[in-house]
This record gives C-alpha cells, sequence and structure tokens, in this order.
C-alpha cells in the first residue's frame, strides 16, 4: 500500500524548515528599568487608579447622602492623605537650614507643612513665599527631595545700618537695603548711619568695603549718598571725607586707611578731606588752625 505524504502546516512564526536552520526566534524582552524607577511608577500608578475609584465612590455616596462638598472635599483629601502615606509619598524629614535656632523655629511654622503631609500637595513655591514674609529670614529656596523630604534654605537677615530718606525717620536696613518691619532704631544706634533717598540699596557696598578697615570702620558715624553715585562719609571726631564714585572706592579707602595709619589724618584739625583725585588727597583746614602737612 502506497504511503501518503503528510501535509505540511505552517507555524505563525517558523516552519520546519526554519527549525532544520537553526533555532527557533527568541521572543523579544522589555526594556530593562531601573528599580526606582519601575517602584515610584508602579507606586503611582496602583494608588492612584485606587484615588480615582475611591474618589468616584465616594461622590456617589455623598450626593446619595446629600451631603455638603465642602465636608466632602475636606474627607477627600484626609483620603487621598492616606492613600499616597501608604505608598511611601508623605513627608518624612524636614530640614532648615542657615537660621538660629529660634529664627528656625518660626521659619518651621510660617512653612504650613508637617511630618506626614502630603509630598505631592506641598508646593515648593508657596512655602517659599509663606518663610519669606518673616522680618528676620533673607533669601529663601525650598526643595523637595523625593520621596519624603522637604528642605528649605535661608539667609538670615543681618542690620547693618540706620537709613533715612528724604524727611523721613530712621530705619534699621539688612544687606540688602530692605527695611526691618519691626525693628526698634533706637535698639541700633551703633550702626553706622546712611542718608539718602537711594542710599539704601548702595548702604551694603559701603559698609562691606569699610569692613575690610576696622580702624575706618569703627570711626565711621554717617555716609551721606551724593548723586546716587558717590559718598561723603563723616567719621566720628574727625573730618568729613569726600570718596570717589563706587568704581573706585575701595581704591581710595585703601589710600586713607594707609594716610591714616601714616599720619593720623583723621585726627589732624582739618573739616573736609577730598579724596576723590586719583593720586592726592585735599584738606581743608579748620579754621584757625595751622595748615596740616602734606596737604595739597
Amino acid at each position: 500500500m502506497p504511503r501518503v505524504k503528510r501535509p505540511r502546516i505552517k507555524g505563525p512564526d517558523y516552519d520546519d524548515e526554519d527549525m532544520d536552520d537553526g533555532p527557533a526566534p527568541r521572543p523579544v524582552h522589555a526594556r530593562n528599568i531601573p528599580y526606582s524607577v519601575a517602584w515610584f511608577r508602579d507606586r503611582v500608578a496602583t494608588y492612584a487608579l485606587g484615588t480615582v475609584i475611591c474618589g468616584a465612590a465616594m461622590l456617589t455616596l455623598a450626593a446619595w447622602m446629600g451631603g455638603s462638598l465642602g465636608a466632602f472635599g475636606k474627607t477627600f483629601g484626609n483620603g487621598v492623605d492616606v492613600i499616597f502615606r501608604s505608598a511611601g509619598l508623605s513627608i518624612t524629614k524636614i530640614s532648615v537650614i542657615g537660621l538660629d535656632p529660634l529664627v528656625e523655629e518660626r521659619a518651621r511654622a510660617a512653612a504650613q507643612v508637617h511630618v506626614g503631609g502630603n509630598m505631592l500637595t506641598a508646593d515648593p513655591y508657596a512655602i517659599q513665599a509663606r518663610v519669606e514674609r518673616l522680618d528676620a529670614v533673607s533669601g529663601v529656596k525650598v526643595h523637595r527631595l523625593w520621596p519624603n523630604q522637604i528642605t528649605i534654605i535661608a539667609d538670615p537677615r543681618e542690620p547693618i545700618a540706620l537709613w533715612q530718606g528724604e524727611g523721613d525717620s530712621w530705619r534699621v536696613i539688612d544687606q540688602k537695603g530692605r527695611t526691618f518691619a519691626e525693628a526698634d532704631p533706637a535698639k541700633y544706634m551703633h550702626l553706622p548711619r546712611i542718608v539718602g533717598q537711594d542710599a539704601s540699596e548702595a548702604a551694603a557696598t559701603l559698609v562691606t568695603a569699610m569692613a575690610d578697615y576696622p580702624d575706618l570702620a569703627a570711626r565711621m558715624e554717617t555716609a551721606y549718598r551724593m548723586g546716587g553715585r558717590r559718598w561723603d562719609v563723616k567719621f566720628r571726631a574727625g573730618a568729613e571725607v569726600a570718596l570717589p564714585e563706587d568704581a573706585r572706592l575701595v581704591e581710595a579707602l585703601g589710600a586713607l586707611n594707609l594716610m591714616q595709619a601714616n599720619t593720623a589724618v583723621l585726627d589732624l584739625p582739618v573739616t573736609r578731606i577730598d579724596a576723590r583725585h586719583p593720586e592726592r588727597f585735599a584738606l581743608r583746614p579748620t579754621p584757625g588752625a595751622p595748615p596740616p602737612p602734606g596737604g595739597a
């Protein structure tokens, strides 16, 4: 009896001839994903779906019971916090950097975030705005460090001078020329005084430059802003010094400090020293006093 040849049945990806030529092709695997990314993705996807389902159920229940939407919103928000807390997205640490303990405590209260809160609703810009309202804080930056930390970095405001504008009372200003709303000027009479409508913004440059010369800084009494570009400085028990424009301020202070060390020029009987010339100072003697040596 003759043999019957069986028909070949072609598979979806390969047939018998392909198998004769080599092994069957391997299935394509998914691209490798970092564990942290996969963990975060899976957690968010799972709990986001749960939140949506729970929210829909709660809305239906509230509508059926005739409850107020305000009360429901609070309940729903608490439910969301619980869900994200179980997902590992709640705040476990709040760090405040750059402030002394007393101001740090006030900054934590002003931030209005707390351990156990929701990381997703902790808006860094809102936190920054709230902390910057403190009178003792400047230059605030807020960072969310996922998945569970908030870091607040702030600079303390330092009183550097008393400032008086045209017709204004004395005000305490910080290193950026901003006034302290709650500071009592009577408690800061030891600070140098700055006078001029636009003097507060430039005060930090003068005070910082003067601090490099302790003898001059200790004698500085009042600085007058002239034309928005330079200073006239009155020294205690000494003359008034006309300083050059701000671009040459440091150079002129260095020369004045050297002259004071060599000749005690601020102790001479002079009413005014013109330090604006790049090569020499001009001294104006006190009326009736002998002319000081070295004047030109």
